[in-house]
C-alpha cells in the first residue's frame, strides 16, 4: 500500500479556514492546503479576502485536485454556516476542517484595552468554537468519520511577556480542543491541534528581520537550532487529519524543535 493511500485521504474533503496567504501564498495556511491536495483530498480554501483564497485554490488545481475558494467572515455565523453549507455542495459533505486563522497582539497586560482582550479572544478562540460546533453538526448528519484540528501556539502551553490576551485564548483553546474531543467521540470525531513554536510565516520573519541578531538567538534557544517553516505545521496537520493518526484525538502536539523544552519564552528570547 502507498503511503498516500495509507493516509486515507484521497477524495476526502478539507476546508481550512485561514487557507490564504497574506504575502505570496505563504503560510500554515497555504501550506496545508498543498499537502492535503498532494495527499488526494479535495480542498476549500476559506479566507476573508477572497483572491487569497482564490489564489491558492488555483494552485491546488494545478496540483490536479479539485477546489473552491470562499470568502467568509470567521466570526459571522451566517458566513460560516454558507461556508459549510458551500462545501456541502460541492464536495458533498466534509470530512476534515482545520482552523488556522490567528492574530498575536503584543501588549503588556496592564496596559491592555477590554476591546483589545476582546478582539484576542475572538480572533483566536471564539471563532474556533463557531467554525467547529457548525461543521460537526454536518459531519454528525453525515453519518461518516471526521477531523477537526486548530492551531493554537506554544505561547499557550507557557508564559510569554505582553503576550497575555493571545496566550490566554490559544491555552482556552487547547482546553476547548480536550472537551470537544470527549463530547464529539460517540460521533467519530477526532479533535485535536498543533501548538507551533517560531514559524517563518511572512508575518513572523517580517518580525524577525526587525530586530539585528534575532534570528540567531532564536536559532541558539531552539534545540533543533532553526525556526519552524510552515511545511512544519502542516505535515502535522495531515498527520492528525489522517488514518495514521486514527487513534489520536484530545491532544495538542508542540511543534516547536524543542523549543517548550528549554522552558523559554518565546519572547523573552528577543530581550538583549
Amino acid at each position: 500500500m502507498s503511503m498516500i493511500a495509507k493516509l486515507g485521504l484521497e477524495g476526502k474533503t478539507v476546508l481550512v479556514v485561514g487557507g490564504g496567504g497574506l504575502i505570496n501564498n505563504q503560510g500554515i495556511g497555504p501550506s496545508t492546503c498543498r499537502l492535503f491536495a498532494e495527499a488526494g483530498a479535495n480542498v476549500v480554501a476559506v479566507d476573508i479576502k477572497k483572491e487569497r483564497a482564490e489564489a491558492i485554490a488555483a494552485e491546488v488545481r494545478c496540483l490536479g485536485q479539485r477546489a473552491i475558494a470562499i470568502s467568509a467572515d470567521i466570526l459571522s455565523e451566517d458566513d460560516i454556516t454558507r461556508m459549510v453549507e458551500t462545501s456541502v455542495a460541492e464536495f458533498g459533505g466534509v470530512d476534515v476542517l482545520v482552523n488556522v486563522v490567528g492574530r498575536p497582539l503584543f501588549v503588556p497586560a496592564l496596559e491592555m484595552k477590554r476591546a483589545q482582550w476582546d478582539e484576542q479572544i475572538d480572533t483566536n478562540l471564539t471563532y474556533v468554537w463557531l467554525c467547529s460546533k457548525t461543521v460537526a453538526k454536518t459531519m454528525i448528519a453525515q453519518g461518516r468519520r471526521g477531523s477537526i484540528i486548530s492551531v493554537s501556539s506554544a505561547g499557550g502551553m507557557n508564559a510569554d511577556t505582553q503576550h497575555f490576551a493571545y496566550g490566554a485564548a490559544k491555552a482556552g483553546l487547547i482546553g476547548m480542543t480536550r472537551t470537544l474531543a470527549v463530547e464529539w467521540a460517540p460521533y467519530n470525531i477526532r479533535v485535536n491541534s498543533v501548538a507551533p513554536g517560531w514559524t517563518g510565516t511572512p508575518k513572523a520573519l517580517r518580525q524577525i528581520e526587525k530586530q539585528p541578531g534575532l534570528r540567531k538567538r532564536l536559532e541558539q534557544a531552539i534545540p533543533l537550532v532553526r525556526i519552524g517553516t510552515p511545511d512544519d505545521i502542516a505535515g502535522a496537520i495531515l498527520w492528525l487529519a489522517s488514518d495514521l493518526a486514527s487513534y489520536v484525538t484530545g491532544h495538542t502536539i508542540p511543534v516547536d524543535g524543542g523549543l517548550l523544552l528549554n522552558n523559554i519564552s518565546m519572547l523573552r528570547i528577543t530581550e538583549d
